[in-house]
């Protein structure tokens, strides 16, 4: 009998020094992610040694096919401390995302997860050069630690502030389709910018730069809307009448939607165009007041931004296609 007791005791004792070592692994779809496509062994069991998982390498890369397009729960993407990329890409399950613990992560693309509202990625990882969140609706970033970034995409991210006043390192920088209503440029680099797109933020008056007189702001690649201007600091902003959207009023349901939408109109005359996530528009329908039943059976799913047209305004919302 003590012969047997010993031996168990010795067993919880080994197993609480195996997890001792482990990091948990609570979903079962990215762990069996993490047996087929790394280095790290099973048996799946909710736990993946520290040291296997320190081991990883490289860029891991999350299938946006099932099961693992439907991973809700990242958690132990912190012992892979190893990695230097990470891409989970249209995942409409996942919300929130912590990489801070992943300090060598050079990039981290998680375009199209439409449902992933935070992100955290440290405030003083400096070695992070890329950054392409097109289609999260985070909201608000504070990227200000992070002064290695060289590559930013949030478009379509539902922004209302972006200062980037410290990321003395960047040069391309893609923010439309958002709500901005401040850009802050001011970062001693705009000279060697050679992507700049703020267009699609209505809102958007004023965007700070280094030199608001340089002529390479004049001419691609800085791009913006016509209702936006470059400036050097509050002082010299100037003073610009935007046409008040309040008179166009539309609203396009079910959202997220299948095969269908409707959209209506409080204008007699006006014109609906949806952009995908890049961009490019794939549809554009004419509208009359009320109720306009729009097909969108041969548009993929994902986030798009629909935008109406009419009047000389311009209103927009986002939507999604399952």
């Amino acid at each position: 009998m003590k012969k047997t007791l010993l031996f168990m005791a010795i067993v919880v004792a080994m197993q609480l020094q195996i997890q001792a070592q482990s990091t948990a692994v609570p979903n079962t779809d990215f762990e069996q992610f993490l047996v087929d496509f790394t280095t790290i062994n099973g048996p799946v069991d909710g736990f993946i040694l520290d040291s296997e998982a320190a081991a990883v390498t490289g860029i891991l890369s999350i299938s946006n096919t099932a099961p693992y397009n439907a991973i809700n729960d990242f958690t132990g993407i912190e012992a892979l401390t190893g990695i230097t990329g990470l891409v989970i890409t249209y995942n409409s399950a996942v919300t929130s995302l912590d990489v801070s613990a992943n300090t060598n992560l050079t990039m981290l693309n998680t375009e199209g997860s439409s449902s992933l509202s935070s992100i955290v990625i440290g405030a003083s990882n400096t070695t992070l050069s890329e950054f392409r969140i097109p289609g999260c609706p985070v909201g608000s970033l504070d990227l200000s630690g992070n002064t290695g970034l060289t590559v930013i995409d949030v478009r379509l991210t539902g922004l209302s502030t972006l200062d980037l006043s410290t990321n003395g390192a960047l040069v391309s920088l893609a923010c439309s389709f958002n709500s901005l209503t401040e850009l802050d440029m001011r970062n001693g680099n705009n000279a060697n910018v050679t992507a700049f797109d703020a267009r699609s933020n209505t809102s958007l008056v004023n965007i700070f730069v280094d030199d608001c007189t340089a002529g390479y702001l004049t001419a691609l690649p800085w791009q913006k809307d016509g209702t936006s201007s470059f400036v050097n600091d509050a002082t010299g902003c100037p003073t610009l009448s935007i046409a008040s959207e309040t008179e166009l009023a539309f609203d396009v349901y079910p959202n997220p939607a299948k095969n269908r939408i409707y959209v209506t109109s409080n204008l007699q005359e006006s014109q609906i165009q949806v952009y995908d996530i890049t961009g490019k528009l794939v549809l554009s329908k004419d509208l009359s007041f009320g109720k306009n039943a729009v097909d969108i059976s041969a548009m993929a799913p994902g986030v798009y931004l629909a935008r109406i047209f009419a009047g000389g305004k311009s209103q927009t919302k986002k939507l999604i296609i399952q």
